[in-house]
């Protein structure tokens, strides 16, 4: 039964099996038996010697199930799901956790492939081990990767700081989703009606509007601006033009009409 509930949490979680070790004690007509299982990179003993390897084994089972299930075996899935979402914030958590842990700082190697197309690929140095990320098409996302890569391996241990680090910028790394998948807006851009001059060029007070409120725009938006030095009336100089007309044809009737009274 322990064994059956250790293997399907390790299929589920770290994607690999569950490894047995048993040692042999005691007289051999009297034996004795001891069993280590190793899941994840760590290992956990029987609490006891047993007469038969498959108590030991059942034994060993049900100490690293207790021990991995008070983690939380919902934490685990967890945080490998946040993971995996995005990379942005990989090289901060493992920063993060060469702090907390005061292990040497991460130093990152980046290889540039030319073939079939531009890709870059990095790896990473960090505690002694030598991490390789996928490739990308930038130094920067590649290097992410490589961070990535460092802290699956070290989630497969069930380190407990390394997923309060990852837990704790659950927030951001949703934020960061969920914006990518938002379409961008634009703001159309809205036309003022232009500065007008008056006669004598001063400058005419008006206060900007768009190009429907505006009554005295023309065709195609553009303002009809009197010429400098003219009246703003047009009316003004066709009455005065129809006056001096006027004068000139009378001028002429009453020349004709003096001479041929003196005939």
């Amino acid at each position: 039964m322990h064994k059956n509930r250790l293997q399907e949490f390790c299929v589920q979680t770290y994607k690999k099996m569950p490894v047995y070790k048993v040692e042999f004690e005691g007289e051999y007509h009297q034996p004795k038996y001891k069993c280590t299982v190793e899941v994840g990179g760590k290992q956990f003993s029987s609490t006891g010697s047993f007469s038969r390897k498959k108590e030991a084994e059942q034994d060993a089972a049900r100490v690293a199930y207790e021990i991995l299930a008070a983690i939380g075996e919902g934490d685990v899935k967890e945080v490998y799901g946040l993971i995996d979402q995005d990379a942005v914030f990989c090289k901060s958590i493992l920063y993060e956790f060469a702090v907390k842990t005061k292990t040497t700082r991460p130093t990152y190697s980046i290889v540039r492939l030319e073939k079939p197309f531009t890709m870059f690929v990095a790896s990473v140095v960090f505690n002694g081990n030598i991490y390789n990320g996928e490739s990308a098409s930038n130094k920067k996302d590649a290097e992410q990767n490589a961070a990535r890569a460092a802290i699956k391996s070290i989630l497969a241990t069930d380190n407990s700081c390394m997923i309060g680090i990852i837990r704790s910028k659950k927030h951001l790394i949703t934020a960061i989703k969920s914006s990518r998948s938002i379409p961008t807006t634009f703001t159309p851009i809205e036309f003022t009606r232009p500065v007008a001059y008056a006669a004598y060029g001063e400058l005419d007070p008006v206060t900007p509007m768009s190009l429907d409120e505006s009554p005295s725009l023309g065709v195609q938006g553009h303002s009809i601006v009197p010429v400098v030095g003219t009246s703003a009336n047009p009316s003004a100089k066709a009455v005065t033009g129809s006056k001096k007309r006027k004068c000139r044809v009378g001028g002429a009737e009453a020349n004709e009409t003096m001479v041929a009274k003196e005939h």
